[in-house]
């Protein structure tokens, strides 16, 4: 325990990965203090599309006021980070105006990391020079910008080595950015964004003392896998497929319609929507039943190995930029890791703890250490502390020259490289690393090695 004070400004954001129980904890916090509640993920703002985006439901809601919920059109483009914390500090204003305790929740976490640490991320802000610039005026005065990936990322790695080792060489869109920045300013992306870190963190450090209360909702990766496999399927009796139709036909209407379709953002990045994209084409065409089936069973395992993937995206996020920050702004006594792995046990492990720390949090009172309200807490804070502040750096894209892949995350490295086909390719180049050719010398056939 230590002294705590009464914040001036109380706000409390939930964070997590998909399926751990953020958006139950977050009503059952806003009917026990009078709050409301601010929607932080990205594709939940979309309208009209409930099952995809995996709204809570308006019986779920339980009467509570959910801000950012089903908002925007879903022919619109997603909501940048500034955009959000810019709209989001707006609403946060307003409930306390209101009297009430504004409550942040979702799984977009680079907006809730915009929110609460003013984060300069280099997919959103960009230099002056080029901020307020159209694609097509670059394009006119920079043409290797519309080039094939390879030769914009091999100029890249000319340029600015360091901005080409942070992303994978097939990621045109932040390859080109960085690439622009470089030819448009005459410095290197890699400085100017090192230039606005220094900057933030000086912003930071003449900041008031650290006000916001943060739950992280978190579950053994396991037992979340199996909850997210039967989420799924639960989808699917809920209208899914209805879904997915619908963007389909919009999607063609635009297309006939000669408008260009951005599909590298919005709902179009959805998951579900691409997954089931194959299935969709061969309704359309007619295929037999039987290829239809299994073109859906394809897809719908598509979207469960997509949902996993990003669920562990999330995981990485939180342990490598949303501690880090929490220390950077020495803040870690107010970030609250929830054990949900046990469904059962949801009200004794979550919600009547976040309730007690929250009663506790508004009143000023003395509050538990994080690492004490349980044991997955201690184990899991302590870990993912040391690794924060070991001196570990983000990883950078690897490339395997043997198999000519590039691996853009630690786990797909170490996946590949213990993998059978790394090691079996690896074999094979080894065997033939000398193999018997024959050469003409002078005219006659000798056999020689070749290395």
């Amino acid at each position: 325990m230590s002294s705590q004070r009464r914040p001036n400004a109380p706000l409390v954001a939930i964070i997590g990965t998909t399926g751990t129980g953020k958006s139950d904890l977050a009503v059952d916090l806003a009917l026990r203090f009078n709050g409301e509640i601010i929607n932080a993920d990205a594709m939940q703002m979309y309208k009209g599309l409930p099952v995809i985006t995996n709204q809570i439901s308006v019986e779920e809601q339980r009467g509570i006021p959910h801000h950012l919920l089903a908002q925007i059109d879903p022919l619109e483009p997603t909501w940048t980070n500034r955009l959000f914390a810019r709209e989001a500090q707006k609403l946060i204003k307003e409930i306390r105006s209101r009297g009430k305790l504004p409550i942040v929740v979702g799984g977009t976490l680079y907006y809730i990391h915009a929110l609460l640490f003013d984060s300069i991320d280099s997919n959103e802000t960009q230099p002056q020079e080029i901020r307020f610039r159209s694609q097509q005026e670059s394009l006119n005065q920079f043409p290797i910008l519309d080039e094939p990936t390879h030769v914009i990322f091999k100029k890249l790695c000319e340029v600015d080595p360091a901005m080409a080792e942070r992303w994978h060489p097939d990621d045109r869109r932040r390859v080109k950015r960085s690439l622009e920045i470089y030819l448009t300013t005459g410095k290197r992306a890699s400085d100017v964004y090192a230039e606005q870190e220094e900057a933030k963190q000086a912003i930071n450090d003449a900041k008031r003392p650290w006000e916001t209360l943060v739950f992280w909702t978190h579950a053994e990766t396991d037992v979340l896998r199996d909850r997210l496999s039967k989420r799924i399927d639960k989808m699917v009796q809920c209208g899914l497929m209805d879904e997915v139709r619908i963007l389909h036909s919009n999607l063609r209407k635009c297309t006939e319609r000669g408008e260009v379709v951005d599909r590298t953002r919005g709902i179009w990045q959805s998951i579900g929507f691409r997954q089931m994209e194959a299935f969709l084409n061969g309704e359309l065409n007619m295929e037999p039943p039987e290829t239809l089936e299994k073109s859906k069973d394809a897809g719908l395992e598509e979207i469960n190995i997509a949902t996993r993937q990003y669920a562990r995206y999330q995981l990485r996020w939180i342990r490598q930029k949303t501690l880090r920050s929490f220390k950077e702004h020495s803040a870690i006594d107010f970030l609250y890791l929830l054990d949900s792995t046990d469904a059962n046990e949801f009200t004794t492990n979550v919600l009547q703890p976040a309730a007690d720390i929250c009663q506790r949090y508004l009143a000023g009172e003395e509050r538990p250490q994080p690492t004490e309200i349980s044991d997955a807490a201690r184990e899991l804070l302590t870990t993912y502390e040391t690794e924060s502040t070991s001196g570990q750096t983000i990883f950078k894209v690897k490339k395997c020259e043997i198999c000519e892949m590039s691996l853009p995350t630690e786990d797909s490295w170490i996946k590949h490289i213990n993998g059978k086909k790394h090691r079996r390719i690896t074999r094979e180049k080894k065997r033939t690393a000398l193999v018997p050719v024959e050469v003409s010398v002078m005219g006659s056939e000798v056999p020689l090695l070749s290395t």
